[in-house]
């Protein structure tokens, strides 16, 4: 127990001084593996090669290259107004095209941040020139690009499923139900609030929802292209992503003929930034959590957990809040890579399926991404919104209600997580 306080201290101190998480994590590992368990470096090193040494994670460079040229193809302003042809007629119907919108680019980005880029960039301004309360526009935009990380492609999921040994595209699978339901209930409570601060934005045209579904369908096409690669086993997750990048990349150069090879190599440019970027996060994160494991920390965490109650429900809302207060704190792909082999033997013991239980672990993870302190995607929608952190908080609220209100759907009906993937064994 001494151990793993002085380790998760030195880290909680380096992350408070502003040292980067990957290297606060790095850090804090060696220093407790080296002065405080006497163990050599070398063992970090073996450890951390070891969590990046998988082949599903090549899959992660080839989903950020999609999202990347996703967003700067103008693909994103297409399902956008696909959705606004949908949605745009009801009274308050921009607030659920700016769901809508998540919803389609999440299943073609693989990213939050991506979604909340692309996304925001273009809902917000329109949402503020409509008249909605821009604290209101960011939330809704922030909230909703959670979406983004369940349905496939995620990279989230590819980590978490190299983390815990599991196919990725069985995460990818049993992320739709989980993601769709967000998309339901943020579409219903944002229908709720929308309606009582402006009207309807555009009249509902049969030829308007045809035109734009034609604009939009084959950008459309790629998420279902996706899952049905995976769902009947012709590609891994892998071959998936490269299948995604080359017609992300054809479409966008010789269909739309929105981007330039200098824009494409720039791009490629930023898929190697961010990918190095993860990775070096995953490869310092695996060290630290191996050291958790080492010294014990998982077992005393479940011993502590059935101390307090046995009962199965208690223990998941017990693990929910843990979560969201670790989520509120540590950057979601870190507090995955750390709380996965923490948290895995307390799954088993419970009995839950891996896959319900990894995504109880990440959707909760992704309610931090719009909770204060660290909230990302609120701070990144606040910044374009141009409304103070007071305001954005306030406003941000309600929403975080909303999704920790699906959190619980998600832990307490297996069946949204177990059921595509077992319709795919079949």
């Amino acid at each position: 127990l001494m151990e793993s306080a002085i380790l998760l201290g030195a880290f909680l101190l380096l992350a408070a001084l502003g040292v980067p998480l990957a290297y606060a994590m790095g850090l804090s590992t060696a220093f407790v593996m080296i002065f405080v368990l006497d163990i050599g470096l070398a063992a970090f090193f073996s450890r951390a090669f070891a969590g990046i040494d998988a082949f599903a994670l090549l899959a992660i460079p080839f989903f950020v290259f999609v999202g990347e040229l996703l967003t700067g193809g103008g693909m994103s302003k297409r399902l956008i107004d696909f959705a606004n042809s949908l949605m745009g007629w009801m009274r308050g119907g921009l607030g659920n095209v700016n769901v809508g919108a998540s919803v389609l680019f999440g299943g073609v980005s693989g990213s939050s941040a991506a979604d909340t880029a692309a996304i925001g960039g273009v809902m917000i301004p329109e949402m503020k020139r409509a008249g909605y309360d821009p604290g209101f526009a960011a939330a809704v935009t922030a909230s909703s690009a959670t979406i983004g990380s369940l349905i496939p492609p995620s990279v989230l999921l590819i980590i978490y499923g190299g983390i815990a040994g599991l196919s990725i595209g069985d995460l990818f699978l049993a992320g739709v139900g989980p993601g769709l339901t967000v998309g339901v209930f943020l579409f219903l409570y944002t229908w709720w609030r929308g309606r009582q601060q402006v009207g309807a934005e555009v009249a509902f045209s049969l030829a308007n929802v045809g035109r734009t579904s034609a604009r939009a369908g084959l950008t459309g096409i790629l998420p279902v292209l996706l899952v049905w690669g995976i769902l009947t086993g012709a590609t891994t997750a892998t071959e998936a992503g490269v299948v995604g990048a080359v017609y992300s990349l054809l479409l966008g150069k010789f269909i739309y003929r929105e981007l330039t090879w200098r824009s494409i190599l720039g791009m490629a440019a930023k898929t190697a930034e961010l990918t190095g970027a993860l990775m070096l996060l995953l490869f310092t994160a695996t060290a630290f959590a191996w050291v958790l494991a080492f010294v014990g920390l998982p077992r005393l965490i479940v011993e502590a957990i059935f101390s307090i109650s046995e009962n199965p429900s208690v223990i998941i809302i017990i693990v929910v809040l843990f979560l969201l207060l670790f989520g509120m704190f540590v950057e979601t792909i870190a507090a995955a890579t750390i709380v996965a082999p923490v948290l895995l033997p307390l799954g088993a013991e419970l009995g839950f399926d891996p896959l319900h239980f990894g995504m109880i672990v990440i959707f909760t993870l992704l309610v931090g991404t719009v909770t204060p302190p660290v909230g990302i995607l609120l701070f990144i929608c606040q910044g374009i919104a141009g409304v103070s952190t007071t305001k954005a908080v306030r406003a941000i609220a309600p929403f975080i209600a909303v999704l920790l209100g699906v959190a619980m759907v998600v832990a307490f009906v297996p069946e949204l997580s177990t059921w595509l993937p077992s319709i795919a064994e079949r």
